[in-house]
């Protein structure tokens, strides 16, 4: 008999594609997505995990952001238990550290370099403002 393995990620579809406004049902959210019904209830069942094509359909018919839709599914690891301060608690950051970085030339990394410098200045000076 087939594994479950994605049980709590297709409730989690589910619970979003009932709680809209109204509620979509699987056939009307399968035809958003150009995909089969049965496909979908293997998505809600936990039968399956979409692709990443299929998730990103997803999050846009569902109204669920892309970054959280990811996540859900496990194709991202959630984000890092940390305090307040982190600059990285920003999934879209995190995503641009991870993946862009690289892409970027010295002189673009130089210039965001000098970007958060500037910023940190400014709340230094911020935080000697306030009593």
């Amino acid at each position: 008999m087939e594994e479950f393995r994605h049980r709590e990620f297709g409730a989690k579809v589910r619970q979003w594609r009932q709680s809209l406004q109204p509620p979509l049902t699987q056939r009307e959210l399968a035809h958003a997505l150009s995909v089969s019904d049965g496909f979908l209830a293997h998505i809600e069942t936990g039968r399956t995990l979409p692709s990443v094509q299929t998730l990103a359909l997803l999050s846009k018919a569902l109204g669920i952001p892309l970054l959280e839709m990811l996540e859900a599914a496990g194709k991202l690891p959630p984000a890092p238990e940390v305090g307040h301060d982190s600059a990285l608690l920003e999934p879209e950051l995190r995503l641009f550290f991870r993946d862009d970085w690289g892409t970027l030339t010295q002189d673009e990394q130089e210039l965001l370099r000098d970007f958060i410098r500037m910023l940190k200045t400014r709340l230094k000076r911020r935080q000697l403002q306030t009593p």
